[in-house]
């Protein structure tokens, strides 16, 4: 597209050439054409000599034209410098615009990796608190167990500790009765004297 917009391109001149002069007018256009003045015998006058002044045309422009293959050659070596030049910018937008893709597809990499490792780690941490919820239902069944035992032990001490007191009961009405029956004092019964 740059190519074609560089092929396109016409070249008017900057400034306009000049109308070709006579050669009788270039010698009168060069300098001031000094003039001898006549000598009257009436009037003595200066001996200067007295100056005409010519003006020149204003010119168009600075440069002059150029004329054929001169001029020719410099237009196209500006049409060549300035296809050089868009294509020197088509390929610095081109070259831009592959960084920026780089850079973009770069980030895109790092966004994913980003997400993929947090979804890891928040997936190892579920699984860390799953296999710690289970350690603490075995550990607190283990108490449960612990205290079902320990509940157990204690009503079998409480059952033997019953059944000790009953008999002890049974002994002592035992006793009583006996003594009652045979009018005897207990051999046991003021043991502190």
């Amino acid at each position: 597209m740059a190519v074609e917009e560089a092929k396109k391109v016409e070249v008017e001149p900057e400034c306009q050439p000049e109308p070709p002069v006579a050669a009788a007018e270039k010698e009168e256009e060069k300098a001031l054409v000094p003039v001898e003045p006549l000598v009257s015998e009436e009037k003595p006058t200066d001996d200067t000599k007295a100056l005409i002044v010519v003006e020149k045309p204003e010119e168009v422009c600075d440069e002059k034209p150029k004329e054929g293959s001169i001029n020719r050659d410099d237009v196209l070596a500006k049409v060549a410098t300035e296809k050089k030049d868009a294509l020197i910018k088509a390929w610095e937008e081109s070259e831009k615009s592959k960084a920026e893709n780089k850079a973009q597809q770069k980030l895109s990499s790092i966004e994913a990796w980003e997400i993929s490792k947090k979804a890891e780690l928040e997936a190892e941490l579920k699984k860390i608190e799953e296999d710690l919820e289970k350690k603490k239902a075995k550990y607190i069944e283990k108490m449960k167990n612990k205290m079902a035992i320990l509940h157990k032990r204690a009503q079998e001490k409480r059952a033997i500790t019953e059944a000790k007191c009953g008999e002890e009961l049974l002994k002592a009405e035992e006793l009583a009765a006996k003594c009652r029956a045979t009018g005897d004092t207990p051999k046991k019964l003021l043991g502190w004297f």
